[in-house]
């Protein structure tokens, strides 16, 4: 467990050599572009991996994947040759009230994961942020990690599911009521700014609540000034509010061997500019 640091400052000051950095980006931040595209974006910065959730503004990935050259065996040969990884599959899936076609969808991308030799697959909990989170909620988001593990077995799957922090799980209290009602808790994708905005956790206080089970991490800005969407606004990295360099500092220290992916939402919020300068600006404050 990492103790509380003496100030933020401390750590917002720590030796770059304690930094961990950016090494993936997700295609929500340039939506528009193809596979090739995407993956000729990420040599440009030298990022070895992708986490894909759109492309060709769709994100119906199995669908549009299969148009491409080869289908998805083109897809996982095209990124073998381009020295870029697909870490992991953004889904739509929520644990808490997927119908029937949710879940064949669930499916569809775990199969589509096998074919790239994704490790990873996203999920949503479901829920609202600011509502409780009932027991018969944090049930049901259960029994659908029960259902996904009967189903990885009975396939011979290797991909597994990372439940997100986000909707009425953006803070650590949910998660932990949920891993708590497993036999072998689920892994872990941390927003980090999901449970620093919304959930009023440093990334201190994440980390010593869920550490043990992050296996990916998303990092983005954002300042306290209403936007379309959201009671805040995002930002390029480095300009907002989020602490950044505590994440990646937390990270460094508690030898995070996963991926730091940059998740820029431009396929839904179109004020952002676009993740090339996103990626320019992360470089610009040595976090990639």
């Amino acid at each position: 467990m990492i103790a509380r640091p003496e100030s933020a400052e401390a750590l917002r000051n720590a030796p770059a050599a304690l930094q961990a950095g950016v090494s993936c980006f997700s295609t929500l931040g340039c939506p528009e572009l193809s596979l090739a595209e995407s993956a000729a974006l990420a040599r440009a910065f030298h990022v070895p991996h992708l986490e894909l959730r759109a492309v060709e503004s769709r994100t119906d990935l199995p669908v549009v994947l299969a148009a491409f050259p080869g289908g998805w065996a083109g897809v996982r040969e095209h990124l073998r040759l381009h020295n870029v990884s697909a870490q992991i599959l953004g889904t739509s899936f929520k644990l808490i009230g997927g119908s029937a076609g949710d879940w064949n969808e669930l499916l569809t991308f775990a199969r589509l994961a096998e074919a790239l030799d994704v490790p990873w697959l996203r999920a949503f909990s479901g829920g609202t942020w600011g509502e409780p989170v009932t027991e018969a909620d944090c049930a049901a988001a259960a029994a659908s990690v029960r259902r996904w593990r009967d189903e990885k077995m009975r396939n011979h799957w290797r991909v597994d599911l990372l439940v997100e922090t986000h909707d009425a799980f953006s803070a650590s209290e949910p998660c932990r009521r949920l891993l708590g009602r497993l036999d072998d808790p689920v892994g872990i994708l941390w927003d980090s700014h999901h449970t620093w905005r919304l959930g009023g956790e440093e990334p201190w206080e994440t980390w010593n609540a869920l550490g043990p089970h992050i296996r990916h991490v998303h990092l983005k800005d954002s300042i306290g000034v209403p936007s379309a969407r959201h009671p805040f606004t995002y930002v390029r990295p480095g300009q907002g509010e989020m602490p950044v360099d505590c994440v990646l500092e937390v990270l460094a220290r508690e030898g995070f061997s996963g991926a730091v992916s940059l998740e820029w939402e431009k396929m839904w919020h179109p004020y952002l500019p676009p993740l090339a300068e996103a990626l320019a600006a992360c470089r610009d404050k040595g976090w990639l």
